[in-house]
């Protein structure tokens, strides 16, 4: 399969620095899928990390440039991530990088809690009990990095793990779609409120109770766990949000 592959910052226009908002776009290479999936995933990383952030503009004809890639991929691209919800669409704007609102973190907590705590009242095999465990185990390794965005993906890929436990495909691809969104809101708590700094406290004691009981088969307590877990998660960064979006001059 060809390759498509960035050229180098030559002839960048202000259209460019737009698109990163002030920020260079790294090199990329496009090898693994299809070229509108790549600029998907690229775009995901470059939003995750906050070198896109929300409102800024995603210029079909800047990202073409600076990507080396036809602005259909680009446009195709795009597309794969207002399904994400991580980009919108706005009246004379065009395609923007998402705000993050109170009443998407409430409907992504609403599907979380049905989801995983119908897959933890489902009784496990040994194999789920075995792949929640190394994705626990993922999880303590990307704690040790300190790096939020890798706690953030092994945090979600536990409870992919868990939710792999219906044994639906569908519902697995269902879930996955809904972990890109949800980790910009994981990272927006990370950031504020400094969770890597104390993620054993934060982040792994709380996955350890709930290995613990999703390994034991008492299936009514690991659901009990598992909706406070996320009834806790969505409390403290509904509570980030919500002062974010009152500003400073809010009390």
């Amino acid at each position: 399969m060809s390759t498509d592959t960035v050229g180098s910052s030559d002839g960048a226009t202000a259209d460019d620095a737009r698109v990163a908002a002030g920020r260079p776009l790294p090199v990329l290479a496009l090898t693994r899928t299809s070229a509108a999936e790549q600029v998907a995933d690229r775009l995901t990383t470059l939003i995750l990390e906050g070198q896109l952030r929300a409102g800024d503009r995603l210029r079909e004809s800047a990202l073409s440039q600076r990507l080396g890639i036809s602005r259909n991929s680009v446009r195709e691209g795009i597309r794969l991530l207002e399904q994400g919800r991580l980009v919108r669409y706005e009246m004379h704007r065009g395609a923007v990088v998402a705000t993050p609102t109170v009443e998407e973190l409430d409907d992504l907590y609403r599907t979380r809690i049905h989801l995983e705590t119908l897959a933890a009242a489902t009784p496990a095999t040994p194999e789920h009990i075995e792949a929640l465990e190394r994705a626990f185990e993922r999880l303590a390794a990307a704690a040790r990095t300190r790096q939020a965005r890798e706690i953030v993906a092994a945090d979600m890929a536990f409870h992919a793990e868990l939710v792999a436990r219906l044994g639906s495909a569908r519902i697995s691809r269902f879930f996955e779609s809904i972990a890109t969104e949800m980790g910009y809101y994981l990272l927006i708590l990370s950031h504020v409120d400094e969770e890597p700094e104390h993620v054993d406290e934060a982040v792994l004691d709380h996955h350890r109770a709930l290995t613990d009981l999703l390994r034991s088969g008492d299936t009514a307590r690991a659901q009990e766990a598992v909706r406070a877990h996320l009834t806790q998660n969505h409390a403290r960064i509904r509570d980030i949000l919500e002062r974010d979006l009152a500003g400073p001059s809010a009390p």
